[in-house]
């Protein structure tokens, strides 16, 4: 078998694929004569980085490369020399097999005081650095942060999380990023032009979503496709090595699901039975598909950058999809093959898989009925959970038993009609009225509204902004945004929603402060802690909300 993955390795930063975004900082550094003292190159596997390494090391060695240029010549003694592997000057040392600081101390922090042999600068490429010890590490860090001016350190590691901070704090970053399918077909065709074959496009595109965004991986792939020996390789040909995909299968059965058709879902399921499909690579192909159209469904456009691509008439079949399906229903599909996909194959798979799609076809739409009930009906969550949970024999155990009773009296007495529109200047004349009902329900909720800033009710619907995430979650939390929704429908007379909105930068206002002083004393009398004679008042505003939220003092 060939190896085209050697064969066919880059030699110039324009052959390196889908890494733009780091190859013109080195090139631009390069040109400019600003070349760092040490890189780490980190990322997935078979994406380039030793290549790259490489490619760095030839550049800043080439003879022939004049000011304000970044490409190796690819020509001169020292480039034939590094693409050789025998250039004295480029030492490319695997971390694997020289683990100790005793190989760090003999092959690099000795070697490096020396001046290049034959070439402008001496360099290290180390790969899989994250595999030396930390005496290894410690050993290395004094000549990295300082080396001589002939030396460069290139790194290169798939796991840097495993690299200490220390090392990484005195190296250039350069994260490298999976290689989209359309780049790897391109250099895929080339390949096959240069071998004087002749292959289907779509045994191309199926190579490229075999290896997964991996360059090696289907250039290992097609090395054994080209191994058939044949000067023209047509889709039938390529399955002797490649796995049969059942893309068409995959978007039948998800059709059939978003139709709620279970008798074409079991009657398709039965037919990959007979034809004696690896159920196990079924599901995940239906996986693929279900998650592309996730990700076509949350942001049109998101799945392309993410390099899910399956060819032009797969993805029009997608598109039609993703506009029938739903995300709901996407979302609890993805949910349930991705349980079938965990469990072990066996001979109860097909049956598994059949109860699968019955139960997904019979479901319904629980999350647009959780939605309309929001809509109607303000506390509705919560009166839902509590249903649930009598029907259990169960009573929550986040709610005591006069709240509950609070809350049905409230949910009771919930006008249907919305309630009409209001400045912002009224609603803070009513917002005491607001407070004291709420700290009928819950005591300290009615703190939490303290540091809020209500603006305006418009169609229903009251904004309110918060300078703290804990505060603005706290009343998003479906049972306090439940009681809050009850309390402010009495008040206003209509049914209201709340909308929570984060606002870092928002200050104190005044007027409302004063307005709640005077109008609830109570309630900024309490929100205050009793402090001892030696205790001081924090100063510190988040200390402050935190002490009038949950009471106590600081100490």
């Amino acid at each position: 078998m060939p190896t085209l993955y050697r064969d066919y390795r880059p030699q110039k930063f324009r052959d390196i694929l889908g890494q733009n975004h780091l190859k013109i900082t080195l090139q631009n550094e390069l040109a400019q004569a600003k070349i760092g003292q040490a890189y780490l190159f980190c990322g997935p596997r078979a994406v380039g980085k030793t290549s790259m390494a490489r490619v760095l090391a030839q550049a800043v060695n080439c003879e022939k490369r004049k000011i304000g240029e970044s490409e190796p010549c690819g020509e001169c003694r020292a480039c034939l020399a590094v693409k050789k592997g025998n250039f004295m000057d480029v030492m490319e040392i695997d971390a694997a097999s020289n683990t100790g600081v005793d190989n760090v101390r003999d092959n690099i922090i000795s070697s490096a005081r020396l001046a290049p042999s034959s070439g402008k600068m001496r360099v290290y490429i180390i790969d899989e650095v994250h595999m030396l010890s930390i005496s290894a590490f410690n050993a290395l860090l004094k000549i990295i942060e300082e080396p001589p001016q002939h030396v460069l350190f290139i790194l290169c590691t798939t796991e840097v999380h495993k690299v200490p901070a220390t090392i990484i704090s005195r190296c250039q970053r350069f994260d490298f990023k999976r290689i989209s399918p359309a780049e790897i077909i391109k250099k895929l065709s080339f390949i096959a032009s240069q071998e004087k074959i002749e292959i289907d496009a779509g045994v191309l595109a199926d190579i490229a979503r075999q290896s997964g965004g991996h360059l090696r991986d289907a250039e290992s792939i097609m090395g054994q496709i080209l191994s058939l020996g044949d000067k023209t390789i047509s889709a039938e040909e390529a399955e002797l090595v490649l796995p049969h995909h059942h893309n068409q299968e995959a978007i039948a059965l998800i059709d059939a699901l978003a139709k709620k058709n279970a008798g074409a879902a079991v009657t398709l399921i039965n037919q990959l039975a007979d034809n004696g499909v690896n159920f196990k690579n079924f599901i995940a192909e239906v996986l693929l598909m279900l998650r592309k159209i996730m990700l076509q469904s949350a942001q049109p456009g998101l799945a392309e950058k993410l390099g899910l691509d399956f060819g032009e008439q797969v993805e029009i079949q997608i598109s039609r999809l993703a506009s029938e399906f739903g995300l709901d229903n996407c979302l609890r599909s993805l949910r349930r093959f991705l349980v079938l996909s965990q469990e072990r194959a066996s001979d109860s798979s097909q049956l598994s898989l059949e109860i699968a799609v019955v139960e997904l076809c019979l479901s319904k739409d629980q999350s647009n009925n959780q939605s309309l009930d929001i809509a109607s009906t303000p506390g509705s969550i919560r009166t839902n959970i509590i249903t649930k949970a009598t029907n259990a024999n169960e009573a929550p155990s986040s709610l005591k038993k006069e709240e509950l009773r609070n809350e049905k009296k409230l949910e009771s007495s919930v006008p249907i009609n919305i309630a009409h529109d209001l400045s912002g200047v009224e609603i803070v004349a009513r917002w005491p009225e607001v407070l004291v009902k709420i700290k009928k329900h819950n005591h300290s909720l009615s703190f939490v509204l303290q540091n809020s800033q209500p603006q305006d009710l418009v169609k229903g619907i009251l904004s309110l902004r918060f300078r703290y995430k804990f505060h603005r979650d706290r009343i998003l939390d479906a049972s306090i945004r439940s009681l809050m929704e009850s309390s402010l429908a009495e008040v206003f007379g209509g049914r209201v929603s709340i909308n929570a909105i984060l606002d870092e930068s928002m200050t104190s206002d005044a007027k409302l402060s004063s307005v709640i002083t005077e109008s609830v004393p109570e309630i900024n009398s309490v929100s205050r802690p009793i402090s001892s004679p030696k205790s001081k008042e924090p100063n510190d505003s988040v200390l402050g909300s935190l002490l009038a939220t949950f009471g106590g003092e600081a100490v």
